[in-house]
């Protein structure tokens, strides 16, 4: 299954990608849904915070047997994430800190634009 979104970067996109992953309900068990509403929501708020311009934030989500994976892309220039425990990352807020212990792998993607990722197994 895949879903796609383009979002406005707006904060009320926030809701509305959280609610993207309601089409899931069913399908995933009910606290890795709970999971990936979180997430969702903090790549989202960081997309709509450090976007350029207002540009518009893409959200994809892509479900199959082993894994579900999340991408969300905006026209960004991209970022190293800190080191984890860095002072920065401390200061900056909790958003990817939390995407690191709740997904099972993830990472960022610069060029053209900026596709913050992240990968959850599902269960056997």
């Amino acid at each position: 299954m895949k879903l796609a979104v383009t979002l406005p970067s707006i904060p009320e996109s926030i809701a509305v990608a959280r609610h993207v992953l309601d089409r899931l309900e069913g399908s995933l068990p009910d606290p890795m849904l709970e999971d990936m509403r979180l997430l969702v929501s903090e790549v989202v708020t960081n997309s709509i915070r450090h976007a350029p311009g207002g540009q518009a934030v893409e959200l994809r989500i892509r479900v199959d047997r082993r894994l579900v994976r999340v991408e969300v892309e905006d026209g960004g220039p991209g970022f190293e994430p800190p080191p984890q425990g860095s002072r920065s990352e401390r200061e900056a807020g909790w958003g990817l800190l939390l995407v690191d212990r709740l997904s099972d792998r993830w990472g960022v993607s610069a060029g053209r634009t900026t596709t913050v990722w992240f990968e959850i197994d599902r269960p056997a």
